[in-house]
């Protein structure tokens, strides 16, 4: 049995993470902090299996360290405390089932099975005790010292400006110990690498990159997780679009990192509208995946961004315009990506050809094939079109084959 858990951990941690976000909606749904629980859960099982397979006593199990780090995470996004036991109970019904199945399936005889059955129900039921008073301990002394602390101020009057909440210019900034009455251009970035789970130093130091490169004066960072963070870069003169459009194309950060930039923006207004502008910004890199370029600008990306807060109408939209143009084979993706460079050189295909570093001849084929995909001529002055094809990498994962 302990065996069997310890390799069917991720495949359990998938539907404990379903159970959890039934159990307490709205609370782990982010991409950060899903992924931090998702983290938690398979350290925890495997921890189980492991002391299970050892025969140890359940009282002496400690928490796995992607815990204790997923515990003070929850106190700096302000988690109730209350939800820990919800999650806890969510994730031993999931487990309880799992064992009780696997019982029934290798008991020899009645006899066996009751004692299996005892044995393992009194085992969970310890260490989810022990698992639980160990959560609430750590989170109360993680939000003790989280009060006490600068951070705490930071983080709140943070909150408060996103909000709306907080509108006094000379009492954030003092709070802050950053100049708001400037112009702020806002950076995210966020890491899917396994590896910087517990160590943050790689999201700061690009985000310490895209501040030299924009040339900023002073910076404002705020960790929004354990693998993700902002960064407000402000100065006294605005910010040109040339500067950020040079940024974004210098940066190129490490494996598994991205960036996300919002527009510049001046004072609170401004700290706030590009603060959302970034968080737009990664939002359709995520929907995109790899094909999502390492670096994005809002700019890029805002009607997508808009089209996409309701993405499954987005998914409808791109499949009625496009039909087979929208398919996930690689020739057809050719095909698409080549008629969203036609449309955008305004039906040139010599211009086309450059843009792609391609034949002529090659872009007249695709754009053939695409018209008898479509049935029709293509309209290079379609809006229909063009948003379905910018829609589409973003989109694709929500597209039946």
């Amino acid at each position: 049995m302990a065996e069997q858990l310890a390799e069917f951990a991720p495949r359990l941690t998938d539907e404990i993470a379903a159970a959890i976000l039934a159990a307490v909606p709205g609370v782990f749904d982010d991409p950060d902090s899903a992924a931090e629980n998702r983290a938690s859960t398979e350290a925890s099982l495997v921890s189980i299996a492991h002391a299970m397979a050892r025969a140890e006593d359940p009282t002496r199990i400690e928490l796995p360290a992607a815990t204790v780090a997923f515990g003070r995470t929850a106190v700096q996004r302000r988690v109730g405390s209350g939800v820990i036991s919800h999650v806890y109970r969510a994730a031993h019904e999931v487990l309880w089932r799992w064992i009780l199945a696997h019982i029934g399936e290798h008991s020899r005889d009645q006899r066996q099975l009751m004692q299996a059955v005892g044995l393992a129900s009194a085992w969970l039921f310890a260490c989810e005790s022990v698992f639980v008073k160990a959560a609430e301990e750590l989170y109360e002394a993680e939000q003790q010292q989280w009060l006490r602390s600068a951070a705490a101020v930071r983080g709140e009057t943070i909150n408060q400006i996103v909000e709306g909440s907080e509108s006094n210019l000379e009492r954030a900034e003092s709070r802050l110990r950053y100049k708001l009455g400037r112009h702020h251009v806002a950076v995210t970035a966020w890491t899917q690498s396994a590896a910087d789970l517990e160590d943050p130093s790689a999201v700061e130091a690009e985000l310490g990159r895209a501040a030299e490169l924009l040339g900023g004066e002073s910076t404002l960072f705020h960790s929004t997780g354990l693998r993700s963070g902002v960064l407000w870069v402000g100065r006294d003169r605005a910010f040109d679009a040339e500067t950020l459009a040079s940024a974004c194309h210098r940066l190129k950060p490490a494996d598994g990192t991205r960036l996300a930039f919002g527009e510049p923006g001046h004072g609170l207004a401004g700290f706030r509208r590009t603060y959302f502008e970034a968080g737009h910004a990664r939002r359709v890199a995520l929907l995109r995946g790899t094909e999502a370029p390492p670096v994005s600008r809002y700019a890029d990306q805002a009607v997508v961004a808009m089209a996409t807060l309701d993405p499954d109408q987005a998914a409808i939209f791109v499949d009625r315009v496009l039909g087979p143009l929208s398919k996930p084979d690689a020739a057809v993706r050719r095909t698409a990506e080549t008629v969203a460079a036609y449309l955008a050189e305004n039906g040139s295909r010599v211009r086309t050809a450059q843009r792609l570093g391609i034949h002529g001849n090659t872009v007249r084929y695709r754009i053939l094939q695409a018209e008898r995909a479509l049935g029709r001529s293509l309209d290079v002055g379609s809006v229909d079109l063009h948003v379905a094809l910018m829609l589409l990498p973003a989109v694709r994962s929500r597209l039946k084959g």
